[in-house]
């Protein structure tokens, strides 16, 4: 049995697989398997993965379902203790499941990094400089910011068992935040500060094309943790960052499809926030159709 089993999920990644699978034959925790799950590839990823040898053991679907899914058929082949995901356009740097490895107790139910995020144009910045990390119960601080990439996290097999229901085989885009956030609900945490992975946005990331599947995603998620988290009154004003910053998400993706206007009723409508009002006093500045990615760098820049 290996300590850790990672997960690389794959529809379609040759651009960036190489660059991945590299990473992980790099670490200098060796004690580990990769489940291979192809969601259905119809470029020559399956050819990357296998010419890699036995330690990544393939799998093929022959329909391509939902992230959700795909990922929930992936635990179900895992043999590890620690259960870690890669996904196809990130990377590890070579000590990421060494110093993981070392802060897992038995206390413990997952452990995540800071994470490098560097975009097309070279340019990069830790994501803790913007959201700040938290340890041991960390279900509150969780909902007010979202600081655990898929690709930085390692949980404790065992753990999973905590919940009712693994992965939401209904989502894609939004399937790792309603993941985690229920499996912090349930587990402890613990975190290192150096940036042991890095994650690339570039053009064919994933939220950047879905736009309409975001608007039902977004709101099948907020309606969903609501649900979860409003008996619990010690979580009441993390639930309502929580719910603004969704909403912020559905709005910036109007805003990305060319309706400023009812962006600009969203923002307006949590302009108690400071960066809410930023975004709401924007839309009478900036142009009726803008990118999120471009959205995204302005936002930082004024944060700073």
């Amino acid at each position: 049995m290996p300590e850790f089993s990672i997960i690389v999920n794959c529809l379609n990644g040759e651009q960036f697989l190489k660059r991945s699978l590299d990473s992980i034959f790099r670490q200098t925790y060796e004690d580990w398997e990769v489940i291979f799950y192809d969601n259905n590839s119809s470029d020559s990823s399956a050819e990357i993965a296998k010419s890699y040898g036995s330690k990544i053991k393939y799998f093929r679907s022959e329909t391509t379902h939902t992230l959700g899914k795909a990922r929930d058929m992936a635990i179900g082949l895992t043999e590890g203790k620690f259960i870690a995901y890669l996904d196809v356009d990130d990377l590890w740097q070579p000590n990421k499941l060494e110093i993981q490895r070392s802060l897992f107790d038995d206390s413990i139910d997952f452990v995540y990094t800071n994470t490098l995020i560097t975009d097309d144009d070279g340019n990069s910045f830790p994501l803790f400089k913007y959201s700040q990390p938290a340890k041991g119960k960390i279900f509150g601080d969780l909902l007010k910011s979202d600081f655990i990439p898929t690709s930085s996290i390692s949980i404790r097999k065992s753990s999973i068992s905590k919940l009712e229901k693994r992965y939401d085989h209904n989502l894609t885009l939004e399937c790792d935040r309603d993941f985690i956030l229920r499996l912090s609900r349930v587990g402890r945490c613990e975190y290192t500060d150096e940036c042991m992975t890095e994650r690339f946005l570039h053009e064919s990331n994933t939220i950047f094309q879905e736009k309409d599947a975001s608007f039902y995603e977004l709101e099948e998620l907020k309606t969903k943790i609501v649900k979860i988290a409003s008996d619990e009154r010690n979580h009441k004003d993390s639930l309502n960052i929580f719910i603004a910053n969704i909403d912020e998400k559905i709005a910036r993706s109007y805003w990305n499809n060319g309706e400023k206007l009812k962006a600009r009723r969203i923002f307006k409508k949590h302009r108690e926030l400071n960066k809410h009002l930023i975004l709401y006093l924007l839309t009478y500045i900036l142009p009726n159709r803008l990118d999120m990615r471009m959205l995204s760098k302005i936002i930082r820049k004024v944060r700073r």
